[in-house]
């Protein structure tokens, strides 16, 4: 064996050595105080528990609500909506500048050429001399040795923050599905509110033209008349309210489907058309893996984390390996070949604290990332919490309101027959018209709470996204 490669045998053995010199600590989840279980509140407490113990959130959760339309809004929402396909970028983004970071590990072959003639204008009258040729071929391969571990630190960050990346990407799908269902029953609601107007105005235009009969007849006065113009009014000036409402929904849902808002309409009708499925909880540790904001979260930890191990090793030497081979008269008859091997150390001795500043600021910077994963977890923990007690809450809400708005429609059909039959006065009449309007409403917008209560437990839950980190 020559000497060059006795040393470069030497160097290569030495690295296994001083691998067991990285700096790099194996990274550890904060310890986040997660809860047993979920507390319930509200007439559906057992109902909860049940479907806690039974099921699981679907992959496919909105189709629970049976409706074929949100199931192609959906679809057209994964397909084309811009924040996501930004999101999905930036997976791409992020790989590519993993594949460079995971490139400076690997060594560097540089090849060079060159050729050259000369002639001497010294040369004698006559002479066929045609001056001299040279030519050379050089490769150079060069390796810096990942003695303290800062390179395979750098491509676990790199890897962390693809990950980061893809967890941001589930975790904007997530919030886009839960947009669209949102969006979807607002509209179905602001139909149905607009349903009740009309119903209700056209039952006040009626009561109306009697008033205006009666007034005719000199049984009603002039305040009668005004009272129940007022009243009809009152309900007309509702319809634009609720009619911007609808709209406002449908472009929203037009934007999430990456559309032009203009001209855009569901064909769905009523709130009724839809079924609202069991809600699901599994247990709270589950948390921190089935929701992707949480898990986007301790990525950047991981993150920050293998940074930290980079700028410890930039503390430290580092050693250079290079090897060279030049083939020179490779143009011509003649050749030769040299090759050198050479090794190269470096180390700062002073720089006025840049390199220890920066551990510093990447161990601030881990810090920071802890506290705000933890805090992640508790907002998680919350948002199920909340929209658990308003699923439950909302049931018991909508259950009362229902049985209001069906007194209601009994108080104003005996009131309209008092009043058509003169045993009664039209104030009281008024009175149950407003209220049975008031109480119809009302139950729709309980309805409406419901569903959206429903597709806030799905998000919270962290939808049907099984965490698998694929891009």
């Amino acid at each position: 064996m020559t000497p060059l490669l006795k040393t470069a045998a030497a160097v290569a053995a030495s690295v296994f050595l001083l691998g067991a010199c990285a700096t790099g600590t194996p990274y550890q989840r904060p310890d986040a105080a997660m809860p047993g279980q979920w507390s319930t509140a509200g007439s559906n407490d057992a109902s909860l528990r049940t479907a806690a113990a039974k099921s699981d959130v679907s992959t496919d959760w909105w189709k629970q609500f049976g409706s074929a339309e949100l199931d192609r809004l959906m679809v057209q929402a994964v397909a084309a909506n811009h924040d996501l396909a930004a999101a999905i970028s930036r997976i791409a983004q992020a790989r590519a500048a993993a594949g460079i970071v995971d490139a400076n590990r690997s060594p560097s072959i540089d090849v060079a050429g060159s050729a050259a003639r000369t002639r001497s204008n010294q040369s004698p009258i006559g002479s066929t001399s045609a001056g001299t040729q040279s030519s050379q071929l050089s490769a150079t391969v060069a390796y810096e040795l990942d003695l303290w571990g800062g390179r395979a630190a750098a491509s676990d960050a790199a890897r962390a923050r693809v990950d980061y990346s893809v967890y941001d990407r589930d975790a904007v799908v997530l919030l886009t599905q839960a947009e669209v269902a949102s969006n979807y029953f607002r509209a179905l609601a602001a139909k149905d509110r607009l349903a009740i107007a009309g119903q209700n105005l056209e039952a006040a235009r009626s009561v109306l033209s009697l008033v205006e009969l009666r007034y005719g007849k000199g049984a009603d006065s002039g305040l009668e008349l005004s009272q129940q113009r007022t009243s009809v009014l009152n309900i007309e000036a509702q319809i634009p309210q609720l009619e911007q409402e609808l709209r406002a929904a449908q472009t929203a849902l037009a934007v999430l489907l990456g559309q032009a808002p203009q001209g855009f309409a569901i064909e769905g009708e009523s709130l009724a058309s839809l079924r609202l499925p069991a809600l699901a909880a599994y247990q709270p540790a589950a948390l921190l893996e089935r929701r992707p904001d949480i898990r986007r979260a301790e990525a950047s930890l991981q993150a920050a984390h293998a940074d930290i191990g980079a700028a410890r090793a930039a503390l430290y030497p580092n050693l250079r390996l290079s090897a060279t081979a030049v083939a020179g008269g490779v143009l011509t008859s003649g050749s030769s070949l040299a090759s050198s091997l050479a090794a190269s150390f470096a180390q700062t001795l002073f720089d006025g604290g840049r390199l220890r500043g920066q551990v510093l600021q990447s161990e601030a910077r881990r810090a920071e990332l802890i506290e705000q994963y933890l805090q992640s977890v508790l907002t998680g923990l919350k948002e199920v919490q909340d929209s658990l007690d308003a699923a439950a809450f909302g049931e018991t809400r909508r259950s009362l309101l229902a049985r209001a708005a069906s007194e209601s429609q009994e108080a104003y059909r005996i009131a309209n027959v008092r009043y058509k039959s003169g045993s009664q006065d039209l104030l009281t009449l008024l009175d149950s018209q407003r209220t049975r309007l008031q109480a119809e409403d009302s139950r729709v917008q309980a309805d409406l709470a419901r569903f959206s209560a429903a597709v806030n437990v799905y998000k919270a839950l962290g939808g049907g996204w099984v965490g698998n980190g694929e891009g």
